[in-house]
């Protein structure tokens, strides 16, 4: 009896991880690889596959941000221009400032959060609708780190008081240490969602607003913090990928939103909101920039790779779609 629940158990866990979102986004991500991988066996090498993991990283950590908003039926397109944000604020205060690495990192947090609050209370205060109002903070920020660039380049390597360049040049178990930093957030942030009361309250928000209201979540706290954690870690991103090129540019980040956005549907995160996996968010972000990648070593146009983009996140629409017409309403 004992033995028969035991193989019942496992039989349901299978069923569990093969019909989960995460695995649907997984078969297609090893299907392009293996295909791939038999045209052109390079495309599997270890130093194209770490350079892939490493420029994952940064947009990963973006679509992370963009799924909190996702997940309460908001969107913010602006994180990619607070990502660039973040890096001018640190890499200007160094160089120009001459202040020390850690108040350097916590004022370009700071600022970035108080973004996150701007767009918190524009949607969820103001009701500004979510698109406009995070396009206006998009160019608002995006116009500001140029406020900060007086004609040169902000160059980290030339400070003799910030070691953090050198830290980030360092290999560690054969990866950058932007790559584990970016690991131990997604690990951090998976255990919040699926395994706290604050992931459920969130995931409950963004399922129905009205039901949680009644339930007494605050559902106007909730959509702000997710604005909040938004900023935060596309700051987060900005600051990564400064601190490895050691130079602070205006231009970096743009693009990104779009980029973020596009792993977060293809990762499973509902635009409908009350659904999303930061695992699944990390697949879907590498399965874009694998999708990519392999347009490249196949000797397609560079240009394609918007293509595969939008063709790979309209897909996923298309299946979120059909999900929600199929969900029994509350």
């Amino acid at each position: 009896m004992n033995e028969q629940a035991v193989k019942t158990g496992k039989s349901g866990s299978l069923r569990k991880i093969f019909g989960s979102d995460e695995f649907g986004v997984f078969l297609p991500l090893l299907g392009i690889i293996v295909v791939t991988t038999v045209l052109r066996p390079d495309f599997l090498s270890v130093s194209n596959f770490s350079a892939m993991l490493g420029q994952v990283t940064f947009i990963a950590l973006t679509a992370l941000g963009a799924s909190f908003p996702l997940m309460v039926g908001q969107v913010d397109i602006s994180t990619g221009r607070v990502a660039g944000f973040a890096g001018i604020i640190m890499s200007s205060m160094v160089v120009e400032h001459g202040m020390g690495a850690l108040p350097a990192i916590l004022l370009a947090l700071v600022a970035c959060l108080i973004v996150g609050v701007i767009n918190g209370i524009l949607v969820v205060y103001l009701e500004v609708p979510d698109f406009v109002a995070t396009m206006g903070t998009l160019y608002m920020v995006g116009g500001a780190r140029y406020l900060f660039v007086k004609g040169y380049q902000f160059s980290l390597n030339t400070q003799e008081n910030f070691p953090l360049v050198e830290i980030f040049d360092g290999r560690y178990l054969g990866m950058p240490l932007y790559f584990w930093i970016m690991v131990l957030i997604f690990v951090l942030v998976y255990i919040i969602i699926k395994k706290t009361l604050w992931g459920r309250r969130l995931l409950a928000t963004g399922d129905n607003r009205e039901v949680a209201a009644l339930a007494g979540i605050n559902t106007n706290k909730m959509r702000m913090e997710a604005y909040m954690i938004s900023a935060f870690l596309a700051a987060i991103a900005g600051l990564l990928i400064t601190l490895d090129v050691g130079i602070g540019l205006p231009e970096t980040g743009d693009g990104w939103e779009f980029r973020a956005i596009a792993g977060c549907v293809v990762g499973g995160v509902s635009l409908a909101g009350g659904k999303g996996s930061p695992l699944g968010v990390l697949i879907g972000t590498a399965l874009v920039f694998v999708a990519e990648n392999a347009i490249i070593f196949l000797g397609c146009p560079a240009t394609m790779k918007v293509a595969v983009q939008g063709l790979l996140m309209a897909g996923a629409v298309l299946i979120d779609l059909y999900r929600q017409k199929r969900k029994v309403p509350a």
